[in-house]
């Protein structure tokens, strides 16, 4: 079985789709599967070059496709109408014949999707940025409503199988016009290699933040949470300034909550993975008290490193216990459960072994690809 996966925008250009697809590539490659990747010749998001070029990464081939953007982005309708922000060459149509599933990678830019409307081989489109106050969802239903017929009529024919990572997305999916059954949940995964715990690192009472400081992801509740907790904490927070205004509501919040002298709140920035692995072992709980935003990748990072979670979210095990699940987000509740794991060692290991398991078990790479190449052997049956 042969895969394209094919991505608007690949390294050196770093994001999440462009490592969801090297990860993708890399495990199937490992798995027997052969994967290679097809892209737009741009090192910069929508600068594309008028060249192909075609790199070898390991196992796989990376086709660079050239494209050009023929109209300066504010007189280009087609990202508004279509989502199309570039314009590749049609070349690329003929690399696509050489495969037998073509796995899109994004929903960002769906100019490789539509152009490949009727190149017949069965085709994903996994979906990365789907979610309910932002991206393509509120684009065709809250700001620009008007254009969410045109979107429903030709978005569910741009593949035979969307794959999203949670029941919320789902719903999102079905709201866009594709039907149920060509749904598939399919979890991010998690590097289980890089992301282990190491129990010497472990810091008594440190509460670790990672995400972008964005008001969704609720740092203001968990530092409003502290002047309810007793215990001397040490807050770390790991994450971009994603909205200016609200980094310097919570930076003044912490001002006064280190003026106190009773917790200690450090800001470290945005981190790369390699410095980001070490902090979640140093920590003795992850906090995530978002108000909308669900199946964080930090809570799998986390829990990976068997570091225990408390969440706002809905992203915990049903099947054992690995953090506090709270229902409200209240700076009370959440004082109380950090209270609660910082006062109980044995109950935060607990947690925190359950979690690793969890991880190893179903939300590994390994794991997940196994997944998805189970519904490649499906599609293939069908097509």
């Amino acid at each position: 079985m042969k895969i394209l996966l094919v991505t608007p925008s690949y390294f050196p250009i770093t994001g999440g789709s462009e490592v969801l697809t090297r990860i993708l590539a890399a495990e199937l490659n490992e798995t027997g599967i052969h994967a290679d990747v097809m892209t737009f010749n741009m090192n910069r998001k929508w600068h594309p070059k008028w060249k192909k070029e075609t790199i070898k990464e390991g196992k796989m081939d990376v086709f660079r496709t050239p494209a050009c953007n023929p109209l300066p982005d504010m007189l280009n309708p087609l990202p508004n109408l279509f989502r199309i922000h570039v314009l590749p060459s049609l070349t690329f149509l003929r690399n696509l014949q050489n495969y037998d599933i073509i796995h899109f990678i994004g929903e960002a830019d769906l100019t490789f999707p539509i152009l490949s409307s009727f190149v017949d081989r069965p085709k994903l489109l996994h979906c990365v940025g789907i979610f309910r106050f932002g991206g393509m969802y509120r684009y065709y239903t809250h700001d620009r409503p008007f254009l969410l017929r045109l979107f429903r009529r030709y978005f569910p024919n741009l593949a035979d199988l969307y794959v999203i990572s949670s029941h919320e997305e789902e719903e999102l999916l079905i709201d866009l016009g594709i039907p149920e059954d060509r749904v598939l949940i399919l979890p991010l995964g998690v590097e289980t290699e890089i992301f282990h715990p190491s129990v010497e690192k472990k810091i008594q009472n440190m509460v670790l933040f990672v995400g972008r400081i964005d008001r969704i992801k609720g740092l203001h509740i968990l530092l409003e949470a502290l002047q309810y907790i007793s215990t001397p904490i040490e807050v770390v927070i790991i994450g971009s300034r994603w909205d200016e205004a609200y980094a310097e509501e919570v930076e003044g919040m912490s001002k006064t909550i280190n003026c106190g002298k009773k917790h200690a709140v450090k800001f470290l920035g945005s981190l790369n993975r390699e410095d980001l692995v070490p902090w979640y072992q140093k920590a003795s709980v992850l906090v995530c008290p978002y108000l909308f935003e669900t199946h964080s990748n930090v809570v799998r990072e986390a829990l990976a490193c068997g570091t225990p979670v408390i969440s706002t979210g809905t992203h915990m095990s049903n099947v054992e216990p690995d953090g506090i699940l709270l229902t409200r987000k209240d700076p009370e509740d959440l004082a109380r459960a950090i209270e609660k794991m910082m006062q109980d060692r044995q109950l935060r290991e607990e947690y925190g072994a359950t979690g690793r398991r969890f991880i190893v078990t179903h939300r590994s790479w390994k794991a997940i690809v196994r997944n998805l190449v189970d519904a490649y052997k499906g599609m293939s049956k069908r097509a």
